[in-house]
């Protein structure tokens, strides 16, 4: 959630399409989760050899880096994939992983994430950065330890 304010705060154009169309609040935490995945990176060990499309071999028995933060990125599923765009879809982002390692609690992200913002979009006509946020410092998990915001209310 301090994620996606913050990105609402960096592209107020963004939050103005959500208030003015509600039915954009999936979508544009879809893309919230896209670009501000709250697991950045794990390892895994290959199995076989893999060959990844650029020819480089992964052989068994390496250990392999998957960057989220990365594939949620790629210029090749992702038009424009650096831009916040609170009405992306199709979004086959990998922010809640998949397959055997997706997370066991997206559904509730999800959720929460909806009515949270769907709310907010009911009251705050703006969010304004207050000062610097700050990261909280983690090998894997990206999250804010502070952002700092002002908010501008419907009356």
């Amino acid at each position: 959630m301090a994620s996606g304010i913050w990105l609402f705060a960096r592209h107020p154009e963004q939050w103005d399409r959500v208030r003015a169309d509600p039915d954009l609040v999936p979508k544009a935490c879809q893309e919230i989760i896209r670009l501000e995945s709250p697991i950045q990176m794990f390892s895994r060990m290959a199995t076989r050899d893999v060959t990844m499309d650029d020819g480089t071999t992964i052989p068994a028995g390496a250990r392999a880096i998957v960057c989220y933060a990365s594939a949620n990125r790629d210029e090749r599923q992702f038009p424009d994939a650096v831009r916040f765009d609170a009405g992306r879809h199709p979004n086959g982002h990998l922010g809640f992983g998949m397959g055997n390692h997706a997370c066991a609690g997206q559904s509730l992200a999800r959720l929460e994430l909806h009515a949270v913002f769907g709310a907010l979009a009911r009251r705050i006509v703006r969010f304004e950065l207050d000062g610097e946020p700050r990261l909280a410092p983690h090998q894997i998990t990206r999250s804010f330890a502070h952002v700092p915001v002002r908010v501008a209310v419907q009356h």
